[in-house]
């Protein structure tokens, strides 16, 4: 979903699918975000140290053991600093987990970057221009439904530049996609923190997902709450946001505000009636006929 310019050849426009079914309200919502890109052909480097294995093994969890204090002690040696190694378990390909699953590299995978990062040094201008490469790459790998390639060239763009907004956001995206809500709501707010301009459409995705997370566990107020508050600052931004508005709208019926649910519905439908959600929409009906007749189960 990205709406911030891009250069080369990803269009101002917008990126994603955001899917979610919520059986307890009884409607299902579709936000369709698209990227424009050029053929994966186009796309070249000297050398591109890439492991074309995909593999999909999950993690087992590892627990860092807790530093403890000596504050108190009598030992007049200096206290040790134990490092605890976070090495991913055998046979998991750290290429392939968001921002390499945050495990520590081995050497051999440290010697690989460091070729890679110089071959990059070679063939660009800069290592935010590579970055940037890469992030478009990824976009158009996700566009095409290769989460795996996706996750790999994030992950290079992030090797190279570790503020590339588009990583976190294109990593989040694919977290959610894959179930991991919180995973995904970490990574865009990272996005947003790194932002320097105010991003409109980073908020409002990552309003949907506090959206999907608050229809799962309709008790938890702060979902909703953080949903409501980027959505408001979105249009407070951008105020012909229409997408926002339909976020906005869900919000209002999450909350069984029928009425002003439809408020909001209609104030995004005046903009661009083309944009509306009809799912929302439908939702809406079987709430509350429309208070202005226009609109018919």
């Amino acid at each position: 979903m990205l709406l911030f310019n891009r250069k080369a050849f990803v269009k101002k426009n917008n990126f994603i699918f955001l899917f979610f079914l919520t059986g307890f309200y009884g409607y299902s919502q579709q936000v369709l975000l698209k990227t424009q890109t050029k053929s994966t052909s186009d796309l070249s480097v000297k050398r591109i140290y890439i492991n074309s294995n995909q593999n999909t093994a999950k993690l087992s969890s590892i627990e860092p053991k807790a530093n403890r204090s000596f504050e108190n002690s009598n030992i007049e040696s200096a206290e040790k600093v134990v490092i605890v190694s976070k090495l991913a378990p055998k046979g998991v390909d750290l290429n392939f987990l968001p921002l390499f699953g945050g495990f520590d590299k081995s050497e051999s995978h440290q010697i690989e970057d460091q070729i890679f990062l110089s071959d990059c040094d070679k063939s660009f201008n800069s290592r935010t221009e590579a970055s940037e490469f890469f992030a478009k790459m990824a976009w158009q790998y996700l566009e095409e439904g290769n989460k795996n390639n996706a996750i790999n060239r994030f992950n290079l763009s992030y090797l190279l530049n570790n503020k590339n907004i588009d990583v976190y956001w294109g990593l989040g995206v694919i977290e959610y996609q894959s179930g991991n809500s919180s995973n995904a709501v970490k990574l865009l707010n990272d996005g947003l923190t790194l932002s320097k301009e105010p991003n409109h459409v980073l908020m409002v995705d990552l309003a949907t997902i506090y959206l999907k997370m608050a229809s799962e566990n309709p008790n938890s107020l702060f979902e909703i709450t953080k949903a409501r508050e980027l959505l408001e600052k979105a249009l407070f931004i951008q105020p012909s946001y229409i997408t926002a508005y339909m976020q906005l709208t869900l919000v209002e019926i999450l909350e069984n505000k029928i009425d002003l649910a439809w408020e909001i519905f209609y104030k995004g439908y005046e903009l661009n009636p083309k944009e509306i959600n009809p799912e929302i929409l439908n939702e809406l009906l079987n709430r509350k006929e429309d208070p202005k007749g226009f609109f018919k189960k």
